[in-house]
């Protein structure tokens, strides 16, 4: 009984930790290069003009997605935010524009691309550098519904 108990015990802490190796999250994420991030999708339009704002932060390894219906010269503000933001204008899986280290204090300004785009993502400020994304790299979604 005890020799049956320790190879069972001994198989569930082998085969758990082989299975955790090729667990895939079902979570919506996004990779750019190396880096890769975990999303909010935003859907309806008061996420849509809420966006980040009133938070006090957004977790290292998060971000926040903003898909639209077409392309276009989406702008976005910094009103209610209370920290700073790297914004990426997105168009068929390419980074088309990023506006770099964009500070809360300015909550008037307004952002806006040079090109259309149809996906906007919103990372903490300073991810684009830390990653070495830039605008041209190519983007992929996982579970985006």
């Amino acid at each position: 009984f005890l020799f049956a108990a320790g190879i069972a015990v001994f198989g569930f802490f082998v085969f758990r930790g082989k299975s955790s190796e090729t667990v895939v999250s079902s979570e919506p994420s996004v990779v750019i290069g190396r880096a890769r991030f975990s999303l909010e999708i935003v859907r309806t339009p008061a996420e849509h003009e809420r966006g980040l704002g009133f938070r006090d932060a957004l977790c290292a390894e998060c971000g926040m997605l903003f898909p639209f219906d077409h392309p276009d010269r989406y702008a976005f503000w910094m009103r209610g935010m209370r920290f700073p933001l790297d914004i990426l204008w997105i168009r068929n899986g390419t980074i088309v524009f990023i506006e770099r280290n964009v500070s809360a204090a300015d909550q008037a300004r307004v952002y806006r691309p040079n090109e259309p785009a149809d996906m906007v993502l919103e990372l903490n400020a300073g991810r684009c550098d830390a990653e070495g994304i830039r605008e041209g790299d190519r983007v992929v979604f996982s579970n985006i519904k």
